[in-house]
């Protein structure tokens, strides 16, 4: 880039660690906030909310990008310019196949069903995350108290065309669904296999650990204190994981 600052997040190289939570929601920022100590808030900009803190003696920094591939490419592609060097997605999925409401899944790789990361590798590269740093990450969610899962990720552009049963495409949806269940996927996001592949073009580590809050087949959602005390556990395990 060729400004001092981040394009979007508005921060600079000495205002990020060299490790990095990306979230979805920006309300998580808040809840990592509250792990954290010497916590410093960098930027709010277009609801992009990142902090900077320490956790255990070690440097993090969470940033919330919202919904979807391009601007979670952004974001990581902006911090990775920032010195960012492990990145790990902290967020939700929905179920596929025998993978339950609750479950803590760790992805060892995913379908490239979005369109962000042709732009920056071609589609015969696989999207696979860090082994290193899935091995840390899955190692911290087995300590916990929660079940957890690994497997394959499908990631998609279309949440009402590819991934919720909704009009008009549910037939179409479900069919897609019950494939990729025969094919192992466990769970779908729209996000993962892009920062993967991003990850691997700009040469940092990446991985991807989410809460299966959404059932595919019925479109069940946790909800209250079960998804709130779920997603606590979600980031205290993340958190582990880059400290470790």
């Amino acid at each position: 880039m060729s400004t001092t600052n981040a394009w979007y997040l508005r921060c600079g190289r000495q205002d990020v660690a060299e490790r990095a939570v990306l979230v979805g929601d920006r309300g998580r920022v808040a809840i990592a906030a509250e792990l954290m100590q010497d916590v410093h808030v960098l930027g709010e900009d277009r609801g992009l909310t990142t902090a900077t803190g320490t956790y255990r003696g070690t440097r993090l920094t969470v940033s919330a990008f919202g919904m979807g591939a391009p601007i979670a490419a952004v974001v990581m592609h902006e911090l990775a310019d920032l010195g960012v060097r492990e990145f790990l997605r902290l967020g939700t999925v929905m179920t596929v196949g025998d993978t339950r409401l609750g479950e803590l899944v760790v992805a060892h790789g995913a379908v490239r069903g979005e369109s962000t990361s042709a732009s920056y590798l071609p589609l015969e590269f696989p999207a696979v995350p860090d082994l290193p740093l899935t091995a840390r990450v899955e190692a911290a969610a087995r300590s916990g108290s929660r079940p957890v899962r690994t497997g394959i990720y499908g990631t998609f552009d279309g949440f009402y065309t590819q991934m919720t049963d909704s009009e008009p495409a549910v037939t179409s949806v479900r069919r897609g669904r019950d494939d990729l269940a025969r094919r192992g996927v466990v769970a779908t996001d729209m996000e993962t296999s892009a920062l993967f592949v991003v990850a691997r073009a700009l040469g940092v580590a990446a991985a991807s650990l989410c809460l299966a809050s959404v059932d595919g087949a019925d479109q069940r959602r946790m909800e209250g204190t079960d998804r709130t005390d779920a997603e606590a556990d979600l980031l205290r395990v993340g958190f582990d994981a880059l400290a470790a």
